[in-house]
């Protein structure tokens, strides 16, 4: 094993060992709210060892087994759909049964506003919308909350099976798809939308997993470039803050232009593209195009207005960016929502950009790290008006850029490095297990606590 293997291994094993010390230990710090609790019932901390003893056996030998090095196979779309509906009817379940209880007033307020129709919030322009009258239809049948859970259940079942899309997409073996697969899903970003969620994040969730899906699709070769710049034209019409999406058009246009008709191509892509864009202005405004309108409608949804010793508008002042208080809170919201992913992104991804030519080459790893880099930027800079723990699920959609650039950078880390690999891979899924043991259902936890280690930014 070279210098450089073993180094990548010690550093991402002493990381994961981090973060599972901080569960199994509890240390009572400044900021607490992404590592606690744990120890909130009594079986828990036993439960936590035995998953982390059991993961350090089992992954190894599962990684070495000859299914995990089978090449993969394609898959029929009749059995995707099949076991979507089927994965639907269990996730609908799980989260009408133990369904999350809220820590803002975001859920009621959203709640309130499908119940009105009322299409008054320009962040959330065609959800609303969309939800509002769906919501009318199937009110004699069911009660709201209830309906939106069941919905919401179906749109993180479609992020869940996007995201194993996106793992085929990055891997050479089954085994290696199953690894990207079960660090996406094991992020809490992305379990705990999809459990009996009542707000707005498991459909952003969704809508972000396929456009991934759709954009690695396009930059293999084999999907035509229209609907990856269709649903990143529409994205943001349905929630601002997939907006997101946009830099990483210029990844898959880039990639479409390299290919022979590729101008061509990307000229009816765009062209579909601004077509919808157009078109999705129409359902609030009664005209198409009214792109002046709608931005003024989400600038004045996300103006909370004057604050004493803040800012207007939707994000941070710098003279807080730039503080200890707001570095804390980063890491804690990295560390709540994806703490194994942003860990392999930031080690394995170093070790991508400088030992490994071809991957750092790649299209699909180009077309990640414009999402990751992206959405950096984004909770860097965005406030979360409750307080970075009440407002933790702003961010939440965003495990599914981390893991899945954790994913891969640590698959090909892996593939140079294959006699750490197993082991860091055991390591990961159980601090992984462990974090959703510790936090899964349990926001509301010692709530008082939290929110006063985080305030709001209202007053």
């Amino acid at each position: 094993m070279s210098r450089t293997c073993a180094l990548v291994a010690i550093l991402l094993g002493g990381g994961l060992a981090g973060e599972l010390a901080l569960h199994l230990f509890e240390p009572r710090l400044a900021l607490s709210w992404s590592y606690a609790h744990l120890g909130r019932h009594p079986a828990l901390p036993a439960l936590a060892c035995v998953l982390v003893v059991a993961c350090l056996a089992l992954v190894p030998r599962a990684w070495c087994s000859r299914p995990s090095r089978e090449p993969l196979r394609p898959v029929r779309s009749s059995r995707v759909v099949a076991l979507g509906l089927a994965g639907w009817v269990g996730v609908a379940v799980l989260g009408l049964l133990y369904p999350v209880r809220p820590i803002s007033i975001d859920p009621v307020a959203f709640l309130g506003a499908i119940d009105k129709n009322a299409v008054d919030n320009g962040r959330w322009h065609l959800l609303l919308w969309t939800l509002g009258h769906l919501a009318e239809v199937f009110r004699p049948l069911v009660r709201t909350p209830v309906f939106l859970r069941i919905l919401n259940a179906g749109f993180a079942t479609v992020a869940l099976v996007a995201l194993a899309g996106c793992a085929r997409r990055l891997a050479r073996s089954r085994g290696e798809a199953v690894a990207i697969t079960a660090l996406a899903w094991s992020a809490f970003g992305v379990c705990q939308l999809a459990i009996g969620y009542l707000d707005i994040y498991p459909s952003v969730l969704a809508f972000a997993t396929v456009y991934m899906w759709l954009g690695l699709a396009v930059l293999g070769g084999g999907f035509h470039p229209v609907w990856a710049f269709v649903v990143g034209a529409i994205a943001p019409f349905w929630y601002i803050g997939l907006a997101l999406l946009a830099p990483s058009l210029i990844v898959i246009a880039a990639g479409v232009l390299r290919r022979a008709g590729g101008t061509r191509r990307l000229a009816g892509a765009a062209g579909a593209a601004l077509a919808v864009a157009g078109l999705a202005t129409i359902p609030r405004f009664g005209r198409p195009f009214a792109w002046g309108a709608f931005v003024k409608a989400a600038a004045a949804a996300s103006d909370w207005g004057d604050r004493p010793n803040w800012a207007r508008g939707p994000l941070l002042p710098w003279h807080y960016v730039l503080t200890g208080t707001h570095l804390r809170e980063l890491a804690h919201t990295f560390l709540l929502i994806d703490g194994v992913g942003v860990l392999l992104a930031a080690g394995a991804g170093l070790w991508l950009v400088c030992a490994d030519p071809e991957g750092r080459r790649a299209p699909a790893f180009h077309f990640l790290l414009a999402l990751a880099a992206t959405y950096l930027a984004y909770v860097v800079v965005m406030d979360p008006v409750f307080g970075a723990f009440g407002d933790w699920d702003l961010f939440s959609y965003g495990a599914a850029f981390t893991s899945l650039v954790g994913g891969y950078a640590f698959i090909r880390w892996g593939r140079a490095c294959p006699r750490p690999f197993a082991v860091v891979l055991a390591l990961a899924l159980a601090t992984a297990g462990v974090h959703l043991l510790a936090r899964l259902n349990a926001l509301d936890v010692e709530l008082t606590r939290h929110m006063a280690e985080s305030p709001d930014h209202i007053r």
